[in-house]
């Protein structure tokens, strides 16, 4: 680990970040005795350790959900948004067709290449100053959520370097497998820090721990560890990103609902049938509701004069709490250990318990809904899980993992899985199922191109 004085580069990036983030900064980091430059002084203290580490905490949320940040992009290659945008960068994206240059893919993996970086500076200066168990897990944990989410979104071939000392140190590409393993090293680090403390901060932490490391499990096909590891989260568990006018808007509610440059995606729309999308907009499923409809809606055309626009309604207002990690999330788990051990009834029953009671998603609680028949057939129990699984996780960051498991681990093609057939804006939808590492990282002289681009 590097020691604090040499994080220096970096501290400016980090108060950045937590100014976004929407988090209380101390007056004297934020003013130095000589404007415009940051010291030794200033870093080396608790009170400079703990803003690195809510700076930290600042990217998690930003790299997540921002306007437009890696759920809604994920979304959009899969099948929970449709582009209303202008953007040849959004439209590549929405076609399964994308550029090694596309700014938007490249913002997404900067934002969680940087925020892993920003992590292991957290640590240093935490444990130099500050180093309270739960605060160190903190920083283990979203190091392995920014792995978690790049192996699960990207390519095989991510390079994990890191800056010490102001210069960056390459790696070699590593595939999504390795890339899950190493997640799996710091959710473990995190795990043995917090150990069994009871406070609050600490068993909130553990219970993500467990979600996060279960869906690493999931990923490696270890589906009765995964299962076993989270029977212990409560259902009602949530941790929700907050937001206020004063720190920034909930992202999914501004990029849809007020810019209108995505709109909620269908299994049709002017293009005809969309081949294998699940029926977001017009399902009518009260975990997902929205307003406006695909071919002729009600609240008009979006940022694009064209596209229809359809607004979710999870999160009607700028600032509605976006759920990072619930509960349900645990219980969908253990309902996939039982869709593999093809007890389509046990399956079934994890479901519908889910569907007997209210649950808080975002601003609004899920009603209860009426009961399901379980499945006869291992086809059917698939198509069934998933379905319940986009509905439950829409736009927070699961469909576009869960689609290429579907051909990973489920043993179906591409275009049986991702939107299919005719594109709305004129051509017709590709064959990528996966970000491309993108040509920002060719400084990387340990990397040329993605290993593959399989799912």
């Amino acid at each position: 680990m590097t020691r604090p004085d040499r994080a220096l580069a970096i501290v400016a990036g980090a108060v950045a970040a937590l100014v976004v983030g929407g988090c209380d900064v101390k007056k004297e980091l934020l003013e130095p005795q000589n404007p415009g430059i940051i010291g030794p002084d200033q870093v080396q203290s608790p009170t400079a350790a703990d803003a690195f580490r809510k700076g930290v905490l600042g990217r998690l949320r930003s790299s997540t959900q921002s306007a437009d940040g890696a759920w809604l992009n994920a979304g959009l290659l899969a099948d929970e948004w449709k582009s209303s945008n202008t953007f040849s960068q959004h439209q590549e994206i929405d076609s399964r067709s994308m550029a090694l240059n596309n700014s938007e893919i490249a913002s997404i993996y900067s934002g969680w290449q940087a925020g892993r970086g920003a992590a292991y500076t957290a640590l240093d200066v935490l444990t130099a100053y500050l180093p309270t168990p739960v605060y160190l897990g903190q920083m283990y944990f979203v190091m392995g959520f920014m792995e978690l989410s790049l192996a699960q979104n990207f390519c095989n071939g991510i390079p994990l370097g890191r800056t010490v000392d102001g210069s960056p140190q390459y790696s070699k590409p590593y595939t999504d497998a390795e890339v899950f393993a190493i997640a799996i090293t710091h959710f473990d680090s995190a795990s043995a820090l917090i150990g069994s403390a009871t406070d609050t901060a600490s068993v909130n932490l553990n219970n993500a721990l467990r979600i996060v490391k279960a869906r690493v499990l999931v990923e490696q096909g270890k589906f009765t560890e995964a299962a076993a590891l989270v029977a212990s989260v409560s259902t009602d568990y949530a941790w929700n990103f907050q937001y206020a006018t004063t720190s920034g808007d909930n992202g999914l509610w501004n990029y849809n609902n007020s810019v209108k440059r995505f709109t909620v995606s269908d299994s049709f729309d002017a293009g005809g049938l969309i081949q294998n999308a699940l029926p977001f907009a017009s399902a009518k499923d009260p975990r997902v509701p929205v307003s406006g409809t695909t071919i002729k809606s009600s609240l008009g055309a979006g940022f694009d004069n064209t596209t229809q626009l359809v607004t979710q309604q999870i999160w009607p207002n700028r600032s509605d709490p976006l759920p990072f990690l619930t509960g349900v999330d645990a219980r969908l788990i253990e309902a996939e250990a039982k869709l593999q051990a093809s007890d389509f009834a046990g399956m079934t029953a994890i479901l519908n318990a889910l569907r007997a009671a209210p649950h808080v998603l975002g601003a609004i609680n899920s009603p209860v809904m009426a009961a399901l028949t379980a499945p006869t057939t291992k086809d059917a129990a698939i198509n069934l899980y998933f379905r319940e699984k986009g509905f439950w996780q829409f736009s927070r960051g699961y469909r576009l993992p869960d689609l290429r498991r579907l051909v990973r681990q489920y043993g179906r093609t591409q275009d049986k899985v991702f939107p299919n057939g005719q594109f709305f804006k004129g051509q017709t939808y590709q064959t990528d199922v996966n970000f491309p590492v993108t040509t920002g990282e060719l400084a990387n002289p340990n990397f040329n191109q993605c290993v593959d681009r399989n799912a």
